[in-house]
């Protein structure tokens, strides 16, 4: 069961026991407005909250290209991916190049023995680099994760593969971990790496 589902299941169980405590008021009125307080106050956000995440979910959460790329055969690593080199190699990219927080650039490559050659470097020669931004905040408790495809030269964003994380009600975000998460959601595989690698056609 997903972190959503059990928000769900949680939303219904406390709606039964309200439901239940409702019975003990004797008059009407009393019995609709303590069952409408005991479930709004916890679960107000649900709706919006869960209506937003969804449509993040079903709208952003693929690669977003801007501008149609070539298959590359090499390819920039920026800070914080300074060691992303060996999996972008995998990748069948003929050799990677990263560059530090402070500008540091080296260049790495396949030897025929299977071992990584490093070299250093003065300037990059990739057309692209790849990189990621964590944790920005989105309204209704929703933080973004994107990794981005960006010109190695002038930094222009071209492409963008995101990953949603959701807080979930208030008193979630406030007690977390303890009472975990309104859910995430992401992209199955790598596409901002096949992209580069294969192009976007």
């Amino acid at each position: 069961m997903s972190d959503t589902e059990q928000l769900f299941v949680a939303a219904a169980v406390w709606g039964l026991i309200a439901a239940v405590i409702a019975r003990f008021i004797p008059n009407w009125p009393g019995r609709i407005a303590f069952f409408a307080i005991a479930v709004a106050l916890p679960f107000w956000e649900l709706p919006y909250g869960y209506y937003n995440f969804q449509k993040l979910c079903r709208e952003e959460v693929g690669l977003q290209v801007s501008e149609k790329i070539l298959p590359q055969e090499i390819v920039c690593a920026d800070y914080p991916y300074v060691t992303l080199h060996r999996e972008l190699l995998k990748s069948g990219f003929a050799s990677v190049e990263t560059r530090s927080k402070a500008g540091e650039i080296n260049r790495y490559a396949t030897r025929p023995d299977g071992g990584i050659e490093k070299l250093e470097q003065q300037k990059l020669t990739s057309n692209y680099c790849l990189t990621f931004v964590n944790n920005i905040q989105l309204p209704w408790r929703v933080l973004r994760h994107d990794q981005l495809v960006a010109g190695a030269n002038d930094g222009r964003i071209v492409a963008r593969q995101s990953r949603f994380t959701w807080s979930g009600m208030w008193w979630q975000e406030d007690g977390r971990p303890i009472f975990g998460r309104g859910g995430d959601c992401s992209d199955k595989g790598n596409r901002s790496i096949l992209a580069l690698r294969q192009g976007t056609g």
